[in-house]
């Protein structure tokens, strides 16, 4: 299993039984994997992480129904490498995989402005803080927030935020790999197809363009899987 990122919604609140399901996904790997969710609850994030994913997953029980999660295979010292892909601030939580290559530019910007961060190099982290401040400062709204994101953004990544006021989930890929499925009412986003069709029995693969790709699902419409233009 390769470095992943997932995210999930269900407007019946059926969290637990997408996180039962990726227990089960998870536990058919032979190697032990790191997890950190960020999940909607009661009209917050709740964030968790562990070195240990099964057992997060066999201890927590999870309400809401929204949610992402970043999942990785641990090898020894592995876990002292690198940033945690996935970032919580407020009512902003945000899980990024791949390369953006125009971060370094974003940062300082930021910088510039008067944030200040508590890595160095945490895309996840800098992401959060870029849509924090598109929300409150031009304003925009969350979809709007996402849309002038995937179009300054340089690289091949894939991008979750979760946005706890709006209740939404945005997801968007430029030349990286997402895959999406829908399982009654659940719908499901991950950068890895091979474990989406275990949650699935349809996926739907996109990231093979060029141009970005963005995806906006909300609790509350009745249409909740929205593609949305650039």
């Amino acid at each position: 299993m390769n470095d992943s990122i997932f995210g999930f919604l269900n407007p019946t609140e059926n969290t637990l039984k997408s996180f039962q399901a990726l227990q089960n996904v998870l536990a058919k790997e032979n190697a032990q994997l790191e997890l950190g969710i960020c999940t909607l609850q009661n009209g917050f994030i709740e964030y968790h992480h562990s070195l240990d994913a099964s057992s997060l997953l066999s201890n927590w029980q999870p309400i809401g129904g929204l949610g992402i999660a970043f999942f990785r295979p641990i090898s020894i010292g592995s876990h002292l490498n690198g940033a945690i892909p996935i970032y919580s601030i407020g009512h902003i939580a945000v899980a990024c995989l791949g390369e953006v290559f125009n971060l370094f530019e974003i940062r300082e910007n930021l910088i510039n402005l008067g944030y200040r961060f508590n890595s160095k190099n945490n895309t996840a982290e800098t992401l959060s803080l870029l849509f924090y401040n598109y929300l409150k400062f031009c304003p925009f709204s969350p979809v709007e927030a996402m849309q002038v994101m995937m179009k300054k953004l340089k690289g091949r990544f894939a991008l979750m935020i979760l946005f706890a006021e709006g209740e939404q989930l945005m997801v968007g890929c430029h030349d990286y790999p997402l895959a999406v499925g829908r399982n009654n009412e659940t719908i499901y986003f991950c950068t890895e197809p091979d474990t989406l069709v275990q949650f699935s029995p349809s996926i739907s693969s996109f990231g093979g363009e060029q141009k970005p790709n963005i995806f906006c699902a909300t609790l509350s419409q009745s249409e909740i899987l929205t593609p949305v233009p650039l």
